[in-house]
């Protein structure tokens, strides 16, 4: 990583929606200079060339790679199966990466990225952006300062009436061989690093619901997971007719209530409300939240001892994942779930 305020350097691969709307005003704003684009679609570097005049441009993820030195970080924004081939490729030539969620399919890809990772000195970060909304920023807030106590339970649920749309034409987030799978790996991921930050425990058991079970993606999931001293709950759709996100965390000093714009403190004092200016579940890219989710990803950049929390989260998030597809192919019950691991189409 190069030294002093010079900007940050780097080369974005997959220039889909969640690229030109979350991410380039992100980078922008944060004073990055985004020097090189990668996408397979004509229409999607023509984008890219009009939003960043001067950029290079590569038809391929392998010819950006081979071409490219200087940069200080790869940004991958390309379909789910793609996520841990590049990003892996990205640190074994040297940079670091910041990539969408999921940052993998398969628990052995994020070991191998984990163990690349750590000998080459880089750091591998997934876009946690919700945890920097403002309602979640709260939320985290109270449960710092001591204000709920020890968190016992949590329940989330997100409903959406169908997938985010792409910034070409088709849903990729219904194809498994390119989604990797549905509601669960798409809105789930974001909800379990949630989860992750508030209990902070290794998961005994989990029961699962998927709604296709086989067959297609999973459009309904149903998550219930029980840690040694705190329990879980997920309720996922695309299948709704309304667009909310709502949670439920109760501790042992207070209960929070969120209703997407509204957060209720419930505790023997009394009731204490935060109202919000957006709804959480308003809009897909939220430059804002990934603006904000910069600053870790530049602190592990620039102080190696930081570097891993973020891995973590995100080798819990698969974790749960596999574990739960697992048992619905199987066929099972509550599944016992091990310890996490260690550790250039558009989207």
């Amino acid at each position: 990583m190069r030294q002093g305020c010079a900007p940050l350097r780097a080369a974005v691969v997959g220039f889909g929606r969640v690229a030109e709307k979350a991410h380039l005003p992100a980078f922008l704003q944060r004073g990055v200079e985004v020097l090189a684009v990668a996408d397979g679609s004509a229409d999607r570097l023509n984008a890219a060339g009009a939003a960043l005049p001067g950029a290079r441009l590569y038809e391929s993820f392998e010819a950006l790679l081979k071409h490219e030195r200087g940069l200080d970080f790869i940004d991958i924004a390309t379909p789910p199966f793609l996520h841990a081939e590049q990003a892996l490729a990205a640190v074994k030539a040297g940079m670091h990466v910041l990539c969408e969620k999921p940052l993998g399919l398969a628990p052995d890809e994020l070991e191998a990225l984990r163990r690349s990772s750590a000998m080459a000195g880089r750091t591998v970060f997934t876009v946690h952006n919700w945890a920097h909304s403002p309602q979640w920023r709260k939320i985290f807030e109270l449960a710092a300062s001591g204000a709920v106590g020890a968190v016992r339970h949590v329940e989330l649920r997100a409903l959406r009436t169908r997938p985010a749309a792409g910034a070409l034409s088709g849903d990729w987030r219904r194809q498994a061989a390119l989604a990797g799978g549905g509601i669960l790996v798409d809105h789930g991921w974001h909800n379990l690093y949630l989860i992750e930050r508030l209990i902070g425990q290794a998961p005994r058991r989990l029961a699962a619901r998927l709604s296709p079970a086989c067959g297609g993606v999973d459009e309904e999931a149903a998550l219930f997971i029980e840690f040694p001293n705190a329990t879980a709950q997920l309720s996922l759709t695309w299948r709704s007719p309304v667009r909310r996100n709502a949670a439920v965390i109760v501790g042992s000093a207070a209960v929070l209530e969120l209703n997407d714009d509204e957060l209720l403190v419930r505790s023997p004092a009394g009731v204490e409300r935060f109202s919000f200016a957006a709804p959480l579940s308003a809009g897909s890219a939220h430059p804002s939240w990934f603006s904000d989710m910069l600053s870790d990803f530049f602190s592990e950049l620039s102080d190696a001892s930081l570097r891993g929390r973020n891995l973590k989260e995100a080798s819990f998030c698969l974790s749960v994942i596999h574990r739960a597809y697992q048992s619905v192919r199987q066929g099972r019950g509550p599944a016992r779930t091990h310890p996490a691991p260690r550790g250039t189409a558009s989207r």
